[in-house]
């Protein structure tokens, strides 16, 4: 007898669902050297096994949302795409698939640097003896950092003394 399996719209819920709840999601900040010194200003594609090279550091996300495409009411843009942070039990009902992750990186806590590379980790384990709500942490005090879920190259940023930075992803998954 023949059968056939595809995940459904449930599966893609349930990671948002665990993704918000994570409670360890960061920004990751890389990437300190010229993409190419033969032609520093060619950003590259982003490959499938790439990770966030040359560590800044990691920021703890400010917010971890269930979000829903919404045109006429929505807060968050990006891409000429509007979007409504919603509820748990709106997110579920409507089988949302997207979260929004934003961390600012202020000039008081983050390291000052230039960097070209930002991407969403989820799972990260702080090392032990690291406080547990600690906002901005080196490599080195991460005992296992995660999983990588969405990658950013691009053109450097150039972080200054008296500068903040908000950083976002929309998440689809």
């Amino acid at each position: 007898m023949a059968s056939k399996t595809s995940d459904v719209k449930g599966m893609k819920t349930y990671q948002a669902v665990k993704l918000v709840k994570d409670g360890a999601v960061f920004i990751g900040v890389g990437k300190t050297t010229p993409w190419n010194e033969n032609n520093p200003e060619k950003v590259p594609d982003v490959a499938y096994n790439q990770t966030i090279s040359e560590f800044v550091a990691l920021k703890r996300a400010d917010q971890v949302s269930f979000i829903l495409p919404d045109n006429t009411n929505g807060t968050i843009e990006q891409f000429g795409q509007k979007w409504r942070v919603v509820d748990e039990a709106e997110a579920r009902d409507k089988d949302c698939r997207w979260v929004y992750v934003q961390a600012w990186l202020r000039y008081d806590e983050f390291p000052i640097c230039t960097y070209r590379q930002t991407g969403v980790y989820a799972g990260t384990v702080l090392a032990q003896g690291v406080p547990i709500n600690k906002q901005v942490v080196a490599i080195d005090q991460i005992a296992d950092i995660g999983f990588l879920l969405t990658l950013t190259n691009q053109s450097p940023i150039e972080r200054e003394a008296t500068h903040r930075e908000s950083i976002e992803y929309i998440v689809e998954l």
